[in-house]
């Protein structure tokens, strides 16, 4: 090319304002850029994988902030990325100038060679002259820098001598910052060999395991001595025999009871009035006085005089009309009243059998009237009889809660409540004969309610509580297995059975029976658990979590496991045997 080709080509590219973006450079400082820059159209350098190109938002904020400033932006570029997204908002896009002197655009063809020019070294963000100018000297390479320098200070030191009278300038101490991209990268790599040193050396697990638990019964003879009777034997401490007291004491109660007898007053009256009674048989039908005539919720109704029902004819079934009464209280025992004051209805007769009923009937056909609800409540036999038995009752029922407050006074008195308990079960209170004072007068009296009262001879023994607890605890504790060790034991369970009582020797023999619960004793400070432990770590170092917990949960010691790893994500256990810990839970 000429020398005037190239000096008109120059002039051409001077019309149009360049800006070089380094590949880091924010969109901030760009649009600053963009907003410094002189002319209407600018192009702007961008090379590979700036950050510009990383989301579609930066380029329509660059794309609004020229269109406010009255300018229109230009890419000239060979990143991929940066091609599509710039098309999606509308940004023209060149890869170099063509012979012309204009910017060419890019090829849509993916695969054009001239993608994969090389951008421009993004070394300059800005430029003060219209025209970007390339260096045509050679470029000097930095050990011939550093000798030029050092050619320079000899020169300096050797003039020194000659000219002393001339003030020496000094030179300031210039720092010069690392390169951004090379610190980044020593970051980058420093980081990675840390995480690499973390997860080899520092992950850790907790492995937490339940031991595999089982309930635990223990049954036991003891015999409870009376203490004045049997002192000289429980003095010399002899095994599953303890010291028991007799308590004695009365229960008194009084109740009061409804009264339930009730009979009609004066004011009461009974339903009456007319019912057809119908023959279907071919016999005639004779009825006493007082028969019965029934529905079918229970309301009775009977003949004053005797009557006799015709046969059925040809022309349909025997009838004959009757006034009844209806009796005071219906077939349950309830007064009838103004209840018998009943509409249209049927009636059956309950002297007859079931097949016969069908056969002699009776219906009213008017609404019968006259009953009256007004009665007397009074006190009946039967009132009485029940009152009696559950007084009865009611003392039996306190009896065991009153002796149980007289213990509790006794440990009380000794500041120490608890320390005695009452012998209950089957025979254990002794119960006198309930004494009932009920009013001879009492039956038939027209009361709604009454009151009676009662008392009752209660005794019993008691004994020290934590002393029969410790022999039970005791037996348990030896029936243990060897390998387990006893989680819990169940006050509450503690039962026995009396099958003896020797009231002249004051002795009462009894099984006693507590439970609790047990586990294998999995301690690291004891032989079979350290033992257990270190075999656990043997067979899961550098396993996977999940197959590190299957094995552990198939051991017969253990009934739960839970892992905890650290980091979180890691996915193996430590191969380091240190950095395993574990933690025993108990069963309960």
């Amino acid at each position: 090319m000429s020398s005037e080709e190239e000096k008109k080509e120059t002039e051409i590219i001077s019309k149009k304002k360049i800006i070089y973006l380094e590949i880091d450079d924010e969109v901030t400082s760009v649009c600053e850029k963009i907003e410094a820059m002189p002319g209407k159209h600018i192009y702007m350098v961008t090379p590979k994988r700036s950050i510009i190109f990383q989301s579609i938002v930066n380029l329509k904020i660059l794309k609004k902030k020229a269109g406010d400033t009255n300018k229109k932006i230009y890419f000239i570029t060979n990143d991929k990325n940066g091609i599509h997204l710039a098309q999606k908002v509308g940004i023209s896009v060149y890869n170099k100038v063509n012979s012309s002197g204009k910017p060419a655009i890019f090829s849509t063809d993916l695969g054009d060679d001239r993608l994969r020019i090389t951008p421009l070294s993004a070394s300059v963000n800005a430029v003060e002259d219209d025209t970007p100018t390339r260096i045509t000297e050679r470029k000097l390479s930095i050990s011939e820098v550093l000798r030029k320098k050092r050619g320079r200070k000899d020169t300096n030191v050797s003039s020194i001598g000659l000219v002393k009278n001339k003030k020496i300038k000094k030179k300031k101490l210039v720092l010069l910052a690392p390169n951004r991209h090379a610190l980044i990268s020593l970051i980058s790599v420093s980081t990675l060999i840390l995480l690499f040193i973390i997860y080899i050396a520092l992950p850790g697990a907790t492995i937490y395991i339940t031991p595999t638990a089982s309930k635990l019964e223990k049954s036991v003879n003891i015999i409870l001595a009376d203490y004045k009777q049997n002192r000289a034997e429980l003095d010399t401490s002899s095994a599953h025999i303890i010291p028991s007291y007799p308590i004695k004491t009365s229960v008194s109660k009084t109740i009061t009871h409804v009264s339930t007898g009730k009979k009609f007053s004066d004011k009461a009256a009974n339903a009456s009035g007319v019912i057809t009674i119908y023959n279907t048989s071919k016999n005639s039908w004779p009825l006493v006085a007082k028969t019965r005539f029934q529905t079918e919720n229970g309301l009775v109704f009977r003949i004053n005089s005797p009557i006799t029902v015709p046969a059925a004819t040809s022309e349909g079934p025997g009838t004959v009309d009757a006034f009844v009464i209806a009796d005071q209280n219906d077939a349950h025992g309830i007064i009838v009243g103004d209840k018998g004051n009943i509409g249209i209805t049927r009636f059956f007769l309950p002297g007859l059998k079931e097949d016969s009923r069908s056969k002699l009937y009776a219906e009213n056909k008017e609404f019968f009237t006259g009953g009256i609800t007004d009665y007397i409540t009074y006190v009946s036999a039967e009132d009485i009889a029940a009152a009696k038995t559950l007084l009865k009752n009611e003392l039996v029922k306190n009896a065991i809660d009153v002796l149980k407050e007289e213990v509790n006074t006794k440990s009380l008195a000794l500041e120490e409540s608890g320390l005695f308990t009452l012998l209950e079960g089957e025979n254990a209170v002794k119960l006198g004969e309930s004494i009932i004072n009920v009013d001879v007068n009492l039956e038939g009296q027209e009361i709604s309610e009454f009151t009676i009262s009662g008392n009752l001879e209660v005794s019993g023994i008691y004994y020290p509580h934590d002393a029969m607890l410790d022999i039970l605890v005791e037996e348990l504790t030896s029936k243990k297995s060897p390998y387990r060790e006893l989680v819990t034991v169940n006050e509450n369970s503690t039962s026995y059975r009396i099958f003896e009582w020797d009231e002249t020797r004051g002795k009462v023999k009894l099984t006693a029976n507590i439970k609790g619960i047990e586990q294998f004793d999995i301690d690291a400070k004891k032989e079979n658990g350290a033992k257990l432990l270190e075999s656990i770590k043997v067979h899961i170092i550098g396993k996977g979590i999940e197959e590190a917990k299957l094995y552990i949960q198939n051991l017969s010691e253990v009934n739960k496991v839970e892992i905890d790893s650290w980091p979180a994500w890691s996915p193996t256990i430590p191969s380091i045997p240190d950095n395993i810990e574990f933690e025993i839970r108990d069963a309960l």
